[in-house]
């Protein structure tokens, strides 16, 4: 109970040192962007699920506190969805849910708490869904300016070199829903993964199985396909929302190549070193498309023969 306690509190100290560091520096808050839901989900492998929720509250009350008014809940929405993201991962891991499940679980319930938050902050401003997304997708502009303003000495270059502002804005304002749902969904995979190294780093559980083995549902390749069908309907919102669903669904088949070259790292036995170099580059051009693709073959060709019968 006292080691527990003590990981209590030592959560509750690293998310508001994180919370009141991101105040002063953009890059630091990325970071506590990336890294918010990791105490609470240590809590709940420590300390169980009701202390997760607790080291959250504790952390929202002190937040709250600072500035007492409905202002600063709505400035930090994007910290407490976060907190929110290791309460629900923190639960599910409690209650047995294997780590792939509660990723989405957890992403499918923030995405439409996100949307139903969205649709309400649209009536009570009086503004129309499509401006609001405008306003929003300019706002991370805005942010990701000061990122690199606050990284090249205050003068930030163009996001994409060779491609016009006005250009990068209109297909971010595109791509904002998706591009919302697959960064929780690639922040819950970290911290989950980042948690269970920690914690059996520190003792406080057995191994499970790695990540590795997990291969996207069958039946998503039906969705792909859905989805490349409605960019085709001559309908902005088809072609809309088939282009945000066919990012998402590419990004879940990305982390399916992902978890097959992982095997592959694996059974080759390579070194640490050259996997932490390997990994960052599978995010780069042109290694992602083909990871994509990679991940899609895996479908029929079961790189890692996880459909064979046991004793073949």
């Amino acid at each position: 109970m006292g080691r527990g306690l003590v990981t209590w509190f030592l959560c509750l100290g690293a998310l508001l040192l994180g919370f009141l560091g991101a105040q002063v520096n953009p890059v630091a808050y990325l970071l506590v962007g990336v890294l918010a839901p990791l105490p609470v989900l240590v809590t709940a492998w420590r300390a169980g699920e009701s202390a997760a929720l607790a080291v959250a509250l504790a952390a929202l009350a002190v937040i709250f506190s600072l500035h007492p008014g409905l202002e600063t809940i709505w400035q930090n929405l994007g910290f407490l969805n976060l907190l929110l993201m290791g309460v629900l991962l923190g639960i599910l891991q409690c209650r047995g849910v294997a780590a792939p499940q509660a990723i989405m679980v957890t992403v499918a319930a923030l995405t439409v708490g996100a949307l139903l938050v969205f649709l309400g902050q649209s009536f009570w401003l009086g503004i129309s869904p499509p401006d609001l997304l405008a306003q929003k997708s300019a706002e991370i502009m805005d942010t990701v300016r000061k990122v690199l303003g606050d990284s090249a000495g205050g003068v930030p270059g163009p996001l994409v070199p060779g491609v016009a502002p006005a250009q990068v804005e209109a297909l971010l304002q595109r791509l904002l829903p998706g591009l919302l749902v697959t960064n929780m969904a690639l922040v819950a995979w970290l911290n989950v993964v980042l948690s269970r190294q920690l914690i059996f780093s520190l003792g406080w559980g057995k191994a499970e199985p790695p990540l590795y083995y997990w291969a996207a549902p069958e039946w998503l390749i039906f969705v792909l396909l859905g989805a490349g069908f409605l960019l085709l309907v001559p309908v902005a919102g088809a072609r809309f929302f088939g282009l945000n669903l066919m990012m998402v669904v590419a990004v879940l088949y990305f982390c399916q190549g992902v978890a097959v070259v992982a095997t592959w790292f694996n059974r080759l036995g390579l070194p640490r070193l050259l996997r932490m170099i390997g990994y960052p580059l599978l995010f780069l051009n042109p290694f992602f498309f083909l990871i994509i693709t990679l991940g899609l073959l895996d479908l029929w060709l079961d790189f890692r023969r996880l459909h064979q019968p046991k004793d073949a």
